[in-house]
């Protein structure tokens, strides 16, 4: 054998609200590494009824129109300054609808842009109810407002049901097909019966989100996100290619990061990936948004090829479960068997082929990222730690949280440093961070929900779900499934209810020959880097417009650099992050932004306050807190048949199909 092949209804304290958008909207001053991303150039068009049923109550003391006036003026308060926002009403200037114009009343009171926030609050103190509800043709007219090219958002907020033709929900299907970056989000104010049930069509054939809101806190709460969002959406990065129908012709790709479109029927795309060093393991990581309203069930499959045709490592990527939701799947050329000709491990060229499966008809024209990383052959594997066993959980004593603002997307996931982090969680919302970890490390996160009472307990309506994942920089599913002492259960779902929750959740210790483990939460911490952290909180048909505080601990236990490999020839892992070899450097290894002085053992803690008690991992490498956070998209993959097993008496581990890389079909846990 040579050496390469052994390798988350009623008003709540003000105060708590403007904490909370603040937070969302970034107006809150925090350190430089925890600053608010800058908005990504997408634009936002906010659509308001001005109908004369918004004169009524609004249940709180306020009309409706006082409400929306209050709500709107805050949220505009704490815009990102560079985001572009315009504002749209209807309803505004003819009264009756046997009047000539009724269903054509609308304006764009406000157009698209950033130096306008002195129009809007202008515009919003000028905004009353009077006439009728053209719902569909105010919909038609904010698409032309966001043109036709980049991030787009709708945010229409109603107290009724359409009185005009044409039919809302079918012109949100008919505005969902200029492409999957226009999207329209909903708030019904005070709704019921057929009009709510209008105002969830227009979301869902918008691919968006409906929120309902009762009062001038829920829909503060509702337009704050949703606005947020609107300058933060998934984002597919990557330098774009088109993969080839057939083999033949096929684009050649060396290692780096790259973006492609599903086709328009279950005709699979091929790319030719260059092997640069001889002997190496080549990784093909694809990742995309699930799409809204469609099966959990993606069926889709990345596979690496021989030339020849033969199977080297495949995987079936599935979303997360989240309204927001990611799939992702990664396929490697390793073989943990001997083989005498193993055209996997030294051919020059594999084949990646990407399929969207059955489901194909709900991927049709989806965006998604391809990225490949390649790690040259090791020297020997005799001095190597042997592949991790089961970790125990250590204590993490949280310091003071800071607020964070957290990624929708892998390439918006904040990477931040040592400490404990505060944000909140609206139902139905993806949450992506980042986590850096080194050869001999392992990453800890433990995520809290305080015990809550008033509008948010009896928002959350009993039981819910907080879903979590850990994803390996290549999109494997990571969290050890098997950790003792884990808070809350090692697994990634937890039952959240008024009383709160505490959900911990770890990886492995990152090893070489975890490569050779059976399962994902090995074989996806066999190389260190940035890995990711998701948060997501399930929703019902007819929740509010509110959020749940949400506190988040990250440490990575362990000394960093600990079993690290000698490659051959001194060569250097080429990731798709960073596609240019280094001789004199490694990828994203160090566990934070500053680096270890001289005689640093890396037996600190770095992360958010003492080390409460103290476990030694199995080859005896000492433990130590030191940190990041991170986040980065969310897409759990089925654990094969071994694991299944093992938890055939625990079903509600029983979740998520899990990638397999070494050739063969893996079965649900």
């Amino acid at each position: 054998m040579t050496t390469h092949q052994a390798h988350r209804r009623r008003p709540v304290v003000w105060a708590l609200i403007a904490v909370t958008l603040a937070a969302v909207l970034g107006g809150l001053t925090a350190p430089a590494a925890l600053a608010d991303p800058a908005p990504s150039g997408g634009k936002l068009v906010l659509v308001l009824d001005s109908s004369g049923s918004m004169a009524e109550p609004a249940g709180d003391g306020h009309t409706k129109i006082a409400a929306a006036r209050t709500a709107l003026s805050s949220v505009v308060t704490k815009l990102p300054e560079a985001a572009e926002v315009g504002l749209r009403v209807y309803g505004a200037t003819v009264f009756k609808r046997t009047q000539a114009g009724a269903c054509t009343d609308t304006q764009l009171t406000v157009p698209i842009g950033t130096a306008n926030r002195p129009q809007l609050q202008t515009a919003i103190a000028k905004y009353k109810p009077y006439g009728e509800t053209p719902i569909g043709y105010a919909l038609q007219q904010a698409a032309k407002d966001l043109g036709p090219v980049g991030q787009r958002t709708i945010v229409l907020v109603s107290d009724g049901e359409a009185t005009c033709a044409p039919e809302p929900c079918a012109v949100a299907r008919s505005i969902a097909q200029q492409g999957i970056d226009l999207k329209i989000d909903v708030v019904g104010f005070r709704v019921g019966g057929k009009a709510r049930t209008q105002l969830q069509c227009v979301a869902r054939e918008g691919r968006g989100d409906y929120y309902d809101a009762d009062s001038t806190v829920d829909l503060e709460a509702g337009l704050g996100r949703l606005s947020t969002r609107a300058f933060r959406p998934f984002r597919i990065s990557g330098t774009p290619v088109h993969g080839a129908p057939q083999q033949e012709g096929a684009p050649v790709l060396a290692p780096g990061h790259y973006s492609d479109t599903f086709g328009v029927d279950n005709t699979s795309k091929h790319y030719l990936i260059k092997r640069t060093m001889k002997g190496s393991t080549l990784r093909a990581g694809v990742s995309f948004r699930r799409p809204a309203g469609g099966s959990f069930v993606i069926q889709s499959e990345v596979r690496l090829n021989t030339l020849a045709g033969e199977q080297c490592g495949w995987s079936y990527p599935r979303g997360f479960d989240g309204d927001q939701g990611l799939a992702t799947g990664t396929a490697a050329s390793w073989s943990k068997y001997e083989k005498k000709n193993d055209e996997c491990a030294d051919s020059d060229q594999l084949v990646l082929t990407v399929n969207p499966g059955k489901n194909y008809l709900q991927l049709k024209g989806v965006p998604y990222e391809l990225r490949v990383d390649e790690e040259p052959p090791v020297d020997s594997i005799a001095n190597l730690p042997a592949a991790a066993a089961d970790p125990v959980w250590t204590p993490m004593s949280g310091s003071t949280p800071r607020e964070i603002v957290p990624g929708s997307s892998f390439p918006d996931a904040p990477l931040l440093q040592p400490g404990t982090y505060k944000t909140t969680l609206m139902p139905g919302e993806l949450q992506l961070y980042r986590v850096k970890a080194d050869w001999g490390q392992r990453i800890q996160a433990q995520m809290t929900v305080p015990e809550m009472a008033g509008a948010a307990a009896d928002a959350l309506d009993g039981i819910r779900y907080l879903d979590t994942a850990l994803i390996s920089p290549t999109g494997e599913d990571v969290f050890a499934i098997f950790a003792k002492n884990v808070p809350g259960g090692s697994y990634t779902k937890a039952v959240l209810t008024k009383r709160g929750l505490v959900k911990g959740l770890t990886t492995k210790e990152i090893r070489y020959l975890n490569r050779n483990g059976a399962n994902n939460q090995d074989t996806g911490t066999s190389t260190p880097g940035e890995y990711y952290l998701a948060v997501s909180l399930t929703r019902k048909a007819n929740d509010k417009a509110f959020t749940i505080p949400l506190n988040l601990t990250v440490g990575v236990v362990g000394t960093a650099g600990a079993g690290k490999p000698e490659y051959v020839d001194g060569a250097t892992p080429v990731s798709g992050e960073s596609v240019t070899p280094s001789p004199t450097e490694t990828p994203s290894t160090t566990p934070s932004s500053t680096p270890s002085e001289p005689g640093d053992s890396g037996d600190k803690n770095q992360a958010g306050g003492p080390v409460q008690g103290r476990a030694d991992s199995d080859d005896g490498t000492p433990v130590a807190l030191v940190a990041g956070l991170g986040g980065g998209g969310v897409l759990l993959l089925l654990i094969g048949g071994l694991i299944v097993a093992r938890l055939r008496k625990k079903p509600a581990a029983a979740q998520w199909p899990q990638s397999n890389n070494w050739g063969g079909p893996q079965g649900p846990r």
